[in-house]
């Protein structure tokens, strides 16, 4: 069974919430779930839809069509007509007037009094979006008694009156539909009491560092990182955390460097924008040694960009952000559980090389929420690498402690603030042993060289990428790195059924990279097809230059959508049915042109 629901309606429509209440009944029904939210850069108003997957097999990606869409407003009944699934169904108000719209015969439209039922129990306007989630499950005949317990759950901090109106709501629309034998005509009933967790890409990687050991997080609120601050605001008492949202991103950076110093694990949390003026500060954290983490939540750029879709395209700039060269480390996890462990890891691996970690997630992963099992926290250890415990040996008269000695491993032990004998200049100047400012020409080659060998040893921290579906034999290899795994894991079941035995390799150590692990994951692979959300095919440059690895072809989409399982699959049958002869660059586009920034433009 594999079944999805769209809500879609007006910016406050709540479609946001319920989209996320109709996530949390299926889970709690046993199914796996993903809620896949979008919606324009406006404060107030354009047009946002939440659509929820469900199934009982495993999956990974929303699917581009759907079977059911609740329509809050005109809008979505045209935005959402060409995506419909053959034999589809859209419920939507008896307010709406679908006439104007094309129409297509094969999908079914039921006109519901939403509003009217929503008031006549005494709701507001506003609380439609209740009696259409009400409605929705009585279409595929979903037990009532889950929804209205979550109804109690969500709504438990607004009072008894409030969950009482909603309950009522939801009551009346999903009795109009029973009463009036309305019916999908395909059942989903609770298919176990097993429950999983459901959680964002966002929220992963805050709870990840916070198992990690992270005490102290900065940020200025930036779309699709903000929810990563809003979540650790929330949770900051009982995570004992200190979460600040500062006045800009500089200081943001400056902050957590600053408590790194004094030895909280830091982390800050940003996009394209914000990282770019983040970067000199990054520079400091190399140059002084600090650890640091970053949370590179990406989105389409240059510049503003399209503030709340979703690509791939910060992969060279937090590669080489910040002047000079130093060691750093990027990953970038592929779903929420690489998200936790790998946000946990990227604390020790700062600690133990005192050197800046980015984490490379993208608004796809980050705001869309997944079903998934409860995350293993006795995975995680802290490692705090070489970080002074105790006092250390007094000095003799007119020598200081050497806090950036030079090490056969490139790392230095470090002293804290007020660790006897351990005081010492932490600065962005070049500087000698002891961190004193130095243009010594021999020193500062030393120092160069002290900081690149910890790259030696943090390339064994690197692990290989990941390597799913056909083991021997694969006539097609797609290639993925972060987010991008999600959608190529559903297209890998799809290539099946088309007779095209494929296997995926999945990064999310994407930097340093290890030439030997590359070669090895690739081996035998037939035909490579690297599958990118950005332009320029940045990852596969990469392969190329650290490994010496060049991919057959490049599927690249950047349209501010990330890939779907379909298209993904429609373009390997072309070019299998070309011979896997042609051009190297392959370009997939949405089809249809919907501006959700701007309905006015369609004539809504």
């Amino acid at each position: 069974m594999d079944f999805v629901f769209k809500i879609a309606g007006q910016a406050g429509a709540g479609v946001m919430i319920t989209g996320r209440m109709m996530v949390k009944c299926f889970t709690r029904g046993g199914y796996n779930v993903i809620g896949y939210p979008e919606y324009p850069s406006l404060v107030r108003g354009g047009h946002n839809t939440v659509q929820v997957r469900i199934s009982d097999k495993q999956i990974h990606s929303p699917r581009h069509d759907c079977d059911l869409v609740i329509a809050l407003n005109k809008d979505a009944i045209f935005y959402h007509m060409e995506s419909m699934a053959e034999g589809g169904m859209i419920i939507y108000d008896q307010l709406i007037d679908p006439s104007r719209f094309k129409l297509r015969p094969d999908v079914r439209m039921h006109a519901l009094p939403l509003s009217k039922l929503t008031l006549d129990v005494g709701g507001t306007e506003q609380m439609k979006n209740t009696a259409a989630l009400g409605a929705a499950l009585a279409a595929v005949d979903y037990p009532f008694g889950m929804l209205e317990t979550l109804i109690r759950e969500e709504l438990a901090r607004k009072g008894e009156e409030i969950i009482k109106v909603n309950i009522s709501a939801a009551k009346a629309g999903y009795d109009f539909v029973k009463s009036g034998g309305i019916s999908f005509g395909k059942q989903i009933k609770p298919a176990s009491d097993v429950r999983k967790t459901i959680v964002t890409g966002n929220e992963a990687i805050a709870l990840g560092a916070v198992r990690g050991g992270m005490k102290f997080y900065a940020a200025y609120p930036m779309t699709p990182a903000s929810s990563i601050l809003h979540y650790l605001i929330e949770k900051e008492r009982q995570f004992s955390i200190i979460a600040k949202q500062t006045e800009d991103e500089i200081a943001a950076m400056n902050y957590a460097i600053g408590a790194s110093f004094a030895g909280a694990r830091s982390m800050v949390g940003t996009s394209g924008g914000g990282f770019a003026l983040m970067t000199e500060a990054l520079g400091l954290a190399a140059m002084s040694e600090t650890p640091i983490v970053v949370a590179l939540v990406q989105r389409n750029g240059p510049s503003t960009g399209l503030p709340t879709w979703t690509e791939q395209g910060d992969l060279r700039m937090a590669l080489h952000a910040s002047q000079g060269d130093f060691p750093r480390v990027i990953l970038a996890p592929g779903d929420v559980q690489e998200a936790f462990f790998l946000s946990a890891k990227a604390h020790n691996l700062a600690e133990k090389y005192q050197i800046p970690v980015l984490i490379l997630s993208d608004k796809f992963l980050s705001e869309t929420v997944f079903s998934t099992e409860r995350f293993d926290q006795s995975r995680v250890k802290i490692e705090r690498g070489k970080l002074v415990k105790g006092p250390l040996p007094a000095l003799a008269p007119m020598t200081r402690w050497k806090r950036y000695a030079i090490t056969d491993d490139g790392v230095s032990e470090r002293a804290l603030p007020g660790t006897p004998n351990g005081m010492h200049v932490g600065t962005s100047y070049e500087h000698d042993e002891t961190g004193f400012s130095s243009e010594s020409f021999i020193m500062r080659a030393k120092q160069v060289d002290k900081r690149a060998a910890k790259m030696k040893k943090l390339l064994k921290e690197m692990e290989a990428p990941d390597v799913f579906g056909a083991t021997e034999g694969a006539e097609v290899t797609l290639v993925t790195w972060g987010s991008m795994k999600l959608p190529a894991l559903d297209a890998l079941a799809l290539l099946e059924t088309k007779g095209i035995r494929t296997r995926l390799v999945s990064f999310t150590h994407i930097y340093p990279l290890n030439p030997r692990a590359v070669k090895k994951a690739l081996r035998n692979s037939g035909i490579t097809v690297m599958v990118e959300n950005n332009p320029t095919a940045q990852f596969a440059g990469l392969l190329k230059e650290y490994a010496n690895v060049k991919l057959d072809f490049h599927m690249l989409k950047y349209d501010g959508r990330q890939f779907f399982a379909e298209q993904i699959t429609e373009e390997v049958v072309k070019l299998k049915e070309a011979g896997f002869k042609g051009q190297q660059r392959i370009e997939v586009i949405e089809k249809e042109d919907m501006e959700y920034y701007n309905p006015q433009r369609h004539g809504l």
